[in-house]
């Protein structure tokens, strides 16, 4: 690793209470307000009109999982309003989304997004609209990355819209805005975190930068997790595992996921297994698969696991009452060849250094 580089257009500013100052960082620009029928019913959009007079429309109903019929219905009432930036306020589904909106041709068709993220057309003239992002959940890292995940579901099919433009203009942690997070969600949140940290050490694009930031993050989730778990209104946890997320996203968005994601993705499409869990119960597995392989990888799980073993991951799963056994998420081993071959021609399998035997 003696060349390597690393990229960060994101501005990021991390604190309590800094959507009090959203009117600032709108800087008096006609805004579109993304986020979720659950945030507005809580008085969201309320709290912001209150706070600035920037906003020209707001669009709630971002599904969880979005889907590309959906976000084509969405993006043709969207793009009715003249706005010059996009407010996102929500979890991944909701930051994903907004990327989705963000990006227009000179018809403003949405037919023309959706065969950008299928590649089904490559060269093309587009642009896209700066996003100023507000993470609601600890896992995503979409606030502080370029892609996003959009699925067709009558293709049991997951696809990643990436772009170097969709890098958000803006990043904004408030760690109040997670404290309504629930346990189920805090929990597959945090996994997810863990897994884009750890899939970020294991990767044919690792470099010291990004391996740094992968063992901060991995640390943090290992330590407060349990805890917040136990604890969901502590903000000292809250802000520890929000710091974690960050450090994770600033990790594997230059790098990318790798083989527990490829796998994911099928899981979550066929066995409707939470994205968080379907992402991290595999991951003790891979470790037991990459031990002794690689000198630096084995000196990394060291620094974070303190013993060059997946037991105290496996450890923390059990205290979390998650399984990491796959008959416990209805696949035999029939499935699991399956899954084994689906992930093989697979972008983000092809990034990793560790492969399931």
């Amino acid at each position: 690793m003696t060349n390597f580089s690393y990229y960060m257009p994101t501005k990021i500013v991390f604190g309590e209470n800094e959507l009090e100052n959203i009117d600032k960082y709108l800087d008096g620009k006609k805004t579109l307000l993304v986020t979720s029928s659950g945030f507005i019913k809580r008085g969201l959009e309320d709290k912001i009109k209150s706070l600035t007079s920037c906003l020209v429309y707001t669009f709630s109903d971002v599904k969880s999982h979005p889907e590309f019929k959906d976000l084509e219905l969405a993006y043709e009432d969207i793009h009715k309003y003249e706005f010059e930036q996009i407010l996102a306020i929500g979890g991944g589904s909701v930051l994903d989304a907004s990327k989705y909106f963000s990006i227009y041709n000179e018809e403003k068709d949405s037919n023309f997004v959706t065969n950008l993220t299928k590649e089904i057309i490559n060269e093309c003239k587009y642009k896209t609209i700066p996003i100023i992002s507000l993470p609601t959940t600890a896992g995503t890292g979409s606030e502080i990355t370029p892609w996003a995940t959009i699925w067709d579901m009558d293709e049991k099919k997951k696809y990643s819209l990436h772009l170097s433009e969709l890098f958000p203009k803006i990043a904004i942690y408030d760690v109040k805005l997670t404290l309504s997070l629930p346990k189920d969600i805090t929990i597959q949140t945090g996994l997810d975190t863990l897994s884009h940290a750890l899939e970020s050490i294991w990767n044919k694009n690792a470099n010291p930068i990004t391996i740094n930031y992968a063992v901060n993050s991995s640390k943090l989730i290992m330590e407060y997790l349990p805890k917040l778990a136990n604890d969901l209104q502590n903000l000292e946890y809250r802000t520890e595992i929000l710091k974690a997320c960050m450090y994770a996203g600033l990790a594997f968005s230059n790098t990318q996921t790798a083989l527990a994601h490829a796998m994911s993705y099928y899981i979550t499409a066929n066995k409707g297994v939470p994205h968080g869990l379907a992402c991290s119960f595999t991951l003790p597995m891979l470790i037991d698969n990459i031990i002794g392989k690689y000198n630096f990888i084995d000196k990394t799980l060291i620094e974070i696991f303190e013993e060059l073993s997946s037991k105290p991951l496996r450890d923390m799963l059990k205290k979390l009452n998650i399984s990491t056994e796959f008959e416990d998420y209805n696949i035999n081993k029939i499935e699991l060849e399956e899954l084994k071959n689906s992930s093989k021609n697979n972008q983000r399998a092809g990034n990793s250094l560790v492969w399931i035997e």
